[in-house]
């Protein structure tokens, strides 16, 4: 299986959780409760085509591509159906972490978008982030720690 790992860095959060680590052995609940903040992000971006840390709208389908695919004409950006990307997105959590990614091979195209040592076709796939987290996420993942530092 491909991965991409993208760590969440925002300094508040670590501080708090590190404190919380002297004192509690497991913190699989919250660490769920921010799966779950992560996993909401994901959906929305998708919901809205646009970058969940941004807001910014995703490019939209190359004038090439809807030619080749008549079909995705007024589609979604990223198609949604049952075995699209967005449906293979998943939220998972332990006792110390959070995580959220995809196991489809282009996942990290869509998300970083082509570059220029790839060939013609996927270099020119613009980035379309979909993980990621905004201010108000950033402030509900602080929320359920704070709550469980004031326990």
């Amino acid at each position: 299986m491909n991965k991409v790992d993208i760590q969440f860095t925002n300094g508040t959060v670590l501080q708090v959780l590190d404190s919380l680590l002297d004192k509690l052995d497991d913190l699989s609940e919250p660490m769920n409760d921010i799966a779950a903040v992560l996993e909401s992000a994901t959906e929305s971006a998708f919901e809205a085509e646009a970058d969940p840390v941004t807001g910014q709208a995703w490019a939209s389908l190359s004038d090439a591509y809807l030619k080749a695919n008549p079909k995705r004409q007024g589609g979604k950006i990223l198609q949604a159906s049952a075995g699209g990307l967005a449906a293979s997105v998943v939220a998972d959590s332990g006792n110390f972490w959070a995580a959220i990614g995809s196991n489809k091979i282009y996942a990290a195209i869509h998300q970083f978008g082509g570059t220029d040592d790839m060939p013609a076709g996927p270099a020119g796939i613009p980035a379309r982030p979909y993980l990621g987290v905004s201010r108000e996420d950033e402030q509900s993942i602080l929320e359920i720690v704070v709550d469980l530092y004031s326990r």
